[in-house]
């Protein structure tokens, strides 16, 4: 068992990470970073370093990694969808009503918020020697930790450590994802006591074929003009839950300067498109389509080393790199096709 003071450095370092990704720096922030080893190196001492820290927080999370769980499990694109919605509902099971200044309730911040209250709640069941509440407070870290952080979580990190220019925040992505697979280990391994209908994972997408409205996406011929076709593998990226990952601005803007195309900041989904649209002009969609296979690649391998890191984390993970295969074998088959298509409009 955990002594109390490792359950409060662990409910400290939740709290802080909540404050990380709810609140741009300030001085006391950095201050209290300058203590903790791993994550003091990286914090500046300068009022010149905090303004530059500031820009990248609305760099990172106001323009390329959005913290939202709904974004990346749900197809919708919005906030405030069914995501958001069984998140609230854990809040209330757990009586968690903290204000945030968010847009929605399953935001990361407040996901790791709730995480920090459930672990004060089981400091003062171990004060206290009330078996009851212990088991109820692990139990509702193992929910919130397998229905939602494990889940979204490690995809939105490796997002926020391609983007971030500052070390910090990669350090932060880094800490963050190692806390949550860490205790998600931690939680599986929870004695037979907690209620088994509390140990909840997710589903394995390859125990049945994926059915969903946007699988005709994955057969678009690139060779057809049609905009609809073109609309449907665009909507395959950027679909996080389709995909297999989040494709940011950012990534986007890599893919163009690649193809050395200039892709001005736009939204996600024109910025793609816009991409694709200059690609066939200079007939360089084979090479597209190659470096999104790569970016695909390098995620699907990230990810696959994170499940020979974490076990527990195997279920979750399942679920990604099925998509990621999908995506890559999608853009494959794009790519033969429209060579083949190139091969029948020249003779």
């Amino acid at each position: 068992m955990e002594s109390g003071e490792l359950l409060e450095a662990r409910q400290t370092l939740y709290r802080l990470l909540a404050h990380l990704y709810l609140h741009p720096p300030e001085l006391s922030t950095l201050a209290t970073l300058r203590t903790i080893p791993g994550l003091g190196d990286a914090a500046p001492e300068t009022i010149d370093g905090l303004e530059q820290l500031q820009v990248e927080y609305e760099y990172i999370f106001g323009r390329n990694a959005y913290p939202y769980e709904s974004l990346y499990v749900d197809h919708d694109l919005m906030l405030n969808t069914a995501a958001a919605n069984r998140f609230a509902q854990l809040c209330q099971d757990c009586g968690f009503a903290e204000e945030s200044p968010v847009g929605a309730p399953d935001h990361l911040g407040r996901q790791l918020g709730l995480m920090a209250y459930l672990l004060a709640i089981e400091i003062r069941a171990l004060r206290e020697q009330n078996p009851a509440l212990l088991t109820w407070a692990r139990a509702h870290q193992h929910r919130c930790l397998s229905d939602h952080l494990a889940h979204w979580a490690p995809v939105f990190l490796g997002v926020v450590e391609r983007v971030a220019n500052h070390p910090l925040y990669r350090t932060v992505a880094q800490v963050t994802l190692e806390l949550i697979l860490n205790d998600l280990e931690r939680s599986a391994s929870l004695p037979l006591w907690i209620p088994l209908d509390e140990r909840r994972v997710a589903p394995d997408p390859t125990s049945s074929p994926v059915q969903d409205e946007d699988a005709g996406a994955l057969s678009a011929h690139t060779g057809d003009d049609s905009a609809c076709d073109l609309n449907q593998i665009v909507r395959s990226l950027i679909i996080p839950n389709i995909a297999g990952m989040f494709i940011s601005r950012y990534d986007i803007s890599m893919l163009g300067r690649r193809l050395r195309i200039k892709a001005p900041i736009r939204e996600r989904k024109q910025m793609m498109r816009d991409l694709f649209d200059v690609a066939a002009r200079f007939d360089l969609v084979p090479t597209l389509l190659d470096h999104l296979d790569e970016l695909f690649a390098t995620e699907f391998w990230r990810l696959a080393v994170l499940t020979e890191r974490y076990p527990a984390w195997t279920a979750h993970a399942r679920h990604w790199l099925f998509r990621l295969e999908q995506s890559r074998e999608m853009v494959r088959d794009l790519r033969a096709q429209y060579l083949t298509y190139q091969m029948q409009e020249s003779q």
